[in-house]
């Protein structure tokens, strides 16, 4: 998941705009040095390779630390949440969900640690989508969360699962095609392609259309 800038909070969206800005204006000043300084201009040309990367590592970083900063405060106050009601569906979808955006906004930069926000995920979507299985977002991201944590067998039987209980979802049916697609199975580009094609019929919104139609041309491509 990319960022999600329209609920996010304002001190998280200034603090993201000046290390973006102060990142830019690097690049300005390096590349203002180089062109009005022709004598340094071969001898530092892998300098500045090396200083853009370092650069580049450190913004990604603050910006790493931007996302934990948002999100760990919001763990903890469903985690308490939580402890009050054990079997609550809203709380354990609620905590549940955190996590997985979390692992999303992680996985966005490249942070190795996406995946133990996942793994922290599941737990909680598997109560809350045992509490309510045809509660489609609980349940797709339930399969998105176990697929992203490397569980991807039992992703690959629970997204089967899901589109039984919610033949409807055309998201259910995506991860399906997704899940085939990658696995080892007899018949899995066969049955990818037709699982892609029942997303399609089924998407209402036309927000997997396009996607799922590119991955049917990608398997069709394949020999």
């Amino acid at each position: 998941m990319a960022i999600d800038k329209k609920n996010s909070p304002g001190w998280y969206k200034v603090v993201v705009w000046i290390i973006l800005i102060c990142f830019v204006a690097g690049f300005v000043v390096s590349g203002a040095m180089w062109i009005f300084n022709p004598d340094s201009r071969n001898a530092g040309m892998s300098t500045t390779a090396n200083n853009n990367n370092s650069s580049q590592e450190t913004t990604t970083q603050a910006l790493i630390a931007v996302i934990n900063a948002q999100y760990q405060p919001q763990v903890e106050t469903k985690q308490t949440a939580l402890k009050a009601a054990p079997e609550s569906f809203d709380a354990n979808k609620d905590l549940g969900v955190t996590y997985f955006q979390w692992g999303q906004d992680l996985m966005s930069m490249g942070d190795a640690q996406a995946w133990a926000h996942f793994q922290a995920a599941v737990p909680y979507l598997k109560k809350a989508y045992g509490l309510k299985p045809a509660d489609a977002d609980v349940a797709n991201n339930y399969v998105r969360a176990l697929a992203y944590s490397g569980d991807q067998a039992v992703a690959l039987s629970t997204a089967r699962e899901v589109t039984q209980k919610i033949p409807a979802s055309a998201d259910a049916w995506f991860n399906l095609g997704l899940l085939l697609a990658q696995s080892n199975e007899a018949n899995a580009k066969k049955d990818a392609i037709a699982a892609f094609r029942t997303a399609i019929e089924k998407d209402t919104s036309g927000t997997v259309k396009a996607s799922a139609q590119q991955q049917i041309d990608t398997l069709d491509s394949v020999k």
